[in-house]
């Protein structure tokens, strides 16, 4: 039994010249890639429903998508975080929910 997750949002981008090798790398994942006309890939779709290696595979693709790049992800416990793309690297970060006092 996994973790079920979902995506809730991402700006993502990788230019033309490196499609090739990220779809090659990310064979048989969770995600759908989609072009625009140039070829970059400028969105990305979760078509999974468990989380497997999806850090890692992020972590090996960081070099070619672009800075400030995210995908904003929710666990079905209720947990957010953002894998962010900087500097040739991919960051999880976690979200922290405050309620404001009444």
């Amino acid at each position: 039994m996994g973790y079920y997750i979902e995506m809730k949002e991402s700006k993502f981008f990788v230019p033309t010249q490196y499609t090739g090798r990220v779809f090659a790398m990310t064979q048989e994942q969770s995600y759908y890639f989609q072009l625009d006309s140039d070829g970059n890939i400028t969105e990305l779709e979760f078509i999974g429903e468990k989380l497997g290696n999806d850090f890692m595979v992020f972590q090996s693709i960081a070099p070619y998508v672009q800075d400030g790049s995210y995908i904003w992800m929710i666990g079905e416990d209720g947990k957010q975080w953002r894998w962010v793309f900087q500097s040739g690297t991919c960051k999880e970060i976690k979200a922290k929910v405050e309620w404001p006092d009444e």
